[in-house]
C-alpha cells in the first residue's frame, strides 16, 4: 500500500543531506577519473546481477561483459525507483521518492547534477522513450501498447532548477521542454528521435537515456513476454548506435545501470536496500575486466561529477569513492 494522505508530505525527512562538499576543481577529470567527452546513461529497471543469465540477457553477458569494466559489487540505494533515480542525479532523497510519488507533490528546489552542469557549460539531455511531450510531468501510454511512459523513472522532473516552480500543468517551463525530450514518438520501439540526433552527432556531453517501462525491464510486455530480455534487446539495439555515432570518440563512455534489484529491502540486503544490480561501463578508456570492489549510485554521481571536471559534490557523493579502478 504505497497511497499516503497528501497531508503527511509535511513530515517528509530527508534520508541523505542533500549539502554539497567541496573539493579540487579542474577542467578535466578528478581524483583517478579522467576527462569525458560525452557521457551515455542507459536505465534498467527491477533486476538483480543473480538473475542474468544467456537465455534472458544474451546481448549483456556475450557482448556488454567482455567489453566492459564489468562491476559485481554494485548496489541500488533504496526501494522505490524514483529514489534511486534521484539519488543518482542529486546526492540523496526524500520518503516521497521512495514511495513513487509524482512531481507536483515531491518536487525540490535543491542542487542537482543537472545544474551543475549547466553551471559547468556541459550540455545534457534527458532521453526519455515514449514520452509524449517534451517535459511531461504526468504519465502517459499503457504496456499493452508497448509505449507507457511513467514520471517517476524521469528525475530531471522532480526538480524546480529544470521544470521551474509550476508543477500544476502537464509541462513544465521552456528550458526543461528543451533539455528533457523524447527518444521518439509513442509508436511502438519508437527511438527515431534520438538515433537521428546520434546519426548527425547532434547529442548532448551527458544523456541521460530511459526506456519506457516494456524496453527498461519493469513490465512484462508483448509479444517479447520477458522483461530482462526486453531491456537488453534495447541495449543491444542502441549501444552500437551509439558507437558508431560521429558523437562516439575516443573519451566518450557508456553506463549501463539499474534503479534497484529484485533482492534487497529490510533484513535482505548485505549494503543497500535497493539490491544488488548489474553495472558496466563502456568506452576507450575503459580497462576491460571486471571488479570486485564495491560501488553505488553515489559512487556513480561521484564519478560523473569527477569526469565532467566538477569538484563540488552532492549529498552522499561527497562522502562515496568515485569508481576510479576501472580506467586505463
Amino acid at each position: 500500500m504505497r497511497r499516503i494522505l497528501l497531508a503527511a508530505l509535511a513530515a517528509l525527512t530527508l534520508l541523505a543531506v542533500g549539502v554539497p562538499t567541496t573539493g579540487a576543481s579542474a577542467a578535466g577529470g578528478l581524483e583517478g577519473v579522467p576527462a569525458f567527452s560525452k557521457v551515455f546513461v542507459i536505465v534498467g529497471e527491477n533486476t538483480s546481477l543473480s538473475q542474468l543469465d544467456r537465455k534472458s540477457a544474451p546481448y549483456q553477458l556475450g557482448w556488454v561483459k567482455p567489453h566492459s569494466a564489468w562491476m559485481t559489487d554494485y548496489w541500488g540505494l533504496s526501494h522505490w525507483s524514483t529514489s534511486n533515480y534521484i539519488a543518482m542525479t542529486s546526492g540523496q532523497f526524500l520518503e516521497c521518492h521512495q514511495l513513487d510519488l509524482k512531481p507536483a507533490v515531491c518536487n525540490q528546489n535543491i542542487p542537482t547534477l543537472f545544474s551543475q552542469l549547466d553551471d559547468a557549460g556541459v550540455s545534457w539531455l534527458s532521453w526519455n522513450e515514449s514520452m509524449p511531450e517534451p517535459c511531461y510531468l504526468v504519465n502517459a501510454g499503457t504496456s499493452n501498447d508497448a509505449n507507457s511512459y511513467r514520471v517517476k523513472h524521469n528525475p530531471a522532473l522532480y526538480f524546480q532548477s529544470v521544470v521551474g516552480p509550476d508543477f500544476s500543468g502537464t509541462t513544465g517551463n521552456a528550458f526543461c521542454r528543451a533539455h528533457d525530450i523524447s527518444m521518439g514518438t509513442t509508436d511502438r520501439n519508437d527511438t527515431s528521435t534520438f538515433d537521428a540526433a546520434l546519426a548527425s552527432g547532434s547529442v548532448a556531453r551527458f544523456n541521460y537515456i530511459v526506456p519506457n517501462q516494456c524496453e527498461d525491464g519493469h513490465d512484462n510486455c508483448k509479444p517479447q513476454g520477458n522483461p530482462i530480455r526486453q531491456f537488453d534487446d534495447f541495449l543491444a539495439r542502441e549501444i552500437p548506435k551509439i558507437m558508431a555515432s560521429p558523437a562516439w570518440d575516443a573519451n566518450s563512455a557508456i553506463f549501463v545501470v539499474y534503479d534497484e534489484g529484485q533482492d534487497g529491502g529490510p533484513g535482505k540486503a548485505k549494503n543497500h536496500a535497493g539490491g544488488h544490480t548489474p553495472f558496466a561501463v563502456i568506452g576507450g578508456q575503459v580497462h576491460e575486466a571486471q571488479y570486485a570492489e564495491f560501488a553505488n549510485h553515489y559512487s556513480l554521481l561521484r564519478t560523473w561529477e569527477d569526469g565532467f571536471g566538477i569538484g563540488t559534490y552532492l549529498g552522499g557523493a561527497g562522502s562515496a569513492s568515485p569508481i576510479a579502478q576501472i580506467w586505463d
